[in-house]
């Protein structure tokens, strides 16, 4: 018989320890369980005094969900979820029972790729600069200009970013910040490299491709490995991502429940 509980101060600790045994699999609940307990609220599902199931819901504007685990304990976690819009990850094991409660979802395939330390190709010259807390607005500004439906970065929330540790770099033409990515979440075994993104009208001048590898190099240099998401529709940034040696390792489903916003 399986038990759902919420996990705390009581259980914390051993359940990440199960987690780690899957690292790559579970960057996002180790790092907030560790780092940012208060920001996310975490179930899991014990059988057999085994881990058989877990949801992270991220205390976000929309909310972020991830949900993974065996189908029969998934289907009784999806009750422990807000009736609000929100952004859900889940293995494509699962994307059926989502789409089954929740019909009019977008559902979204993307890749997660990886990077080794050593299997890793720096891009030489490179014109990508740390970013400071008084890019803060040159930041803002540049993600509202992703197209309507991309993820974006408020003002409010790269302050936070930048106040606690994580880590931007970008490309500048001349003085517009043109090209940036993120290094966020960063544990010894591996880091996350996110919010990867280029103005439109630079896109194609290899920005990206330096920007990436500057977060990426700066991760390696605390982490033995590196990962990220990337929609499997987005050829080019694949392939950008391919040069500086990741690898496809896994997939997940961004799943897309009433906000409108793909990856």
């Amino acid at each position: 018989m399986s038990k759902i509980v919420e996990v705390d101060e009581r259980n914390k600790n051993y359940v990440i320890k199960r987690l780690r045994l899957n690292v790559l699999r579970n960057l996002f609940v180790i790092y907030d369980l560790i780092y940012e307990p208060d920001k996310s609220v975490t179930y899991v599902a014990y059988e057999n005094d085994n881990l058989s199931g877990l949801l992270l819901l991220y205390k976000s504007t929309p909310p972020m969900v991830r949900i993974d685990g065996e189908e029969h304990i998934v289907y009784r976690l999806l009750e422990y979820l807000p009736n609000d819009n929100m952004i859900l990850y889940c293995p494509p094991s699962l994307v059926n029972m989502v789409r089954n409660k929740f019909p009019q979802a977008n559902c979204y395939l993307e890749y997660q790729m990886y990077v080794g330390k050593g299997e890793q190709n720096f891009i030489t010259p490179n014109l990508a600069t740390k970013l400071e807390s008084k890019h803060t607005q040159l930041l803002a500004g540049l993600y509202s200009s992703a197209p309507q439906g991309e993820p974006r970065l408020s003002k409010e929330r790269i302050k936070e970013l930048l106040e606690t540790g994580c880590r931007f770099f970008g490309v500048f033409d001349e003085e517009r910040l043109v090209s940036v990515a993120g290094s966020i979440k960063r544990l010894p075994e591996v880091g996350e490299i996110t919010g990867v993104f280029t103005h439109p009208k630079y896109r194609g001048k290899g920005f990206a491709t330096m920007a990436t590898s500057s977060a990426t190099e700066h991760i390696l240099r605390y982490s033995n490995g590196s990962t990220l998401y990337v929609g499997a529709y987005n050829k080019p940034a694949i392939r950008v991502y391919e040069k500086l040696g990741y690898r496809k390792i896994d997939e997940w489903y961004w799943v897309d429940i009433g906000t409108g916003i793909r990856p």
